[in-house]
């Protein structure tokens, strides 16, 4: 019993220590207007316990394009058309994609969940409209481009 509780609390704290994303924080939020020739995506994390540690790349058409933590957002300005977002190529295995044709010159806002699973978490990518979207991001702390690798990471956001 002693055995099976130690191990137990060993995958407990490397859980809890590992992560998936090394995320950044800005000491300001930024909302930028939306460019004529771009799709503007904001995607924005709801506060919750579940998988409150766990942090994670999303991915668009299966490039990098920004980290996302617990009570966090990122935007990011695409060309017009069809887009698939995942969670850093694992969607597929997850079963959690996003397909989202997009438009230039206009906004969208995806609201990621995070469902129980039994590493981690389970993001849910959820398109919603600005009204529901702006009763959280405005609260949500931005996400800078990652420090490692900043062409990968959040690849339209400003300093």
């Amino acid at each position: 019993m002693k055995k099976n509780l130690k191990l137990f609390v060993s995958l407990i704290v490397f859980l809890l220590l590992s992560a998936c994303a090394s995320v950044d924080y800005s000491q300001k939020a930024i909302f930028p207007e939306v460019a004529p020739d771009k799709a503007l995506i904001y995607f924005y994390r709801t506060p919750g316990f579940i998988g409150s540690t766990y942090r994670f790349n999303v991915s668009e058409n299966k490039h990098r394009v920004g980290a996302m933590a617990q009570d966090s957002y990122f935007y990011l300005f695409t060309n017009a058309g069809e887009h698939t977002y995942s969670v850093d190529e694992q969607g597929a295995k997850q079963g959690e994609l996003l397909k989202l044709n997009v438009e230039a010159g206009k906004t969208y806002y995806i609201r990621v969940d995070v469902a129980y699973a039994v590493i981690g978490g389970r993001p849910i990518f959820t398109e919603v409209n600005e009204s529901e979207a702006m009763k959280l991001l405005p609260s949500r702390k931005y996400v800078l481009p990652g420090k490692n690798n900043p062409s990968s990471f959040n690849i339209h956001a400003d300093q």
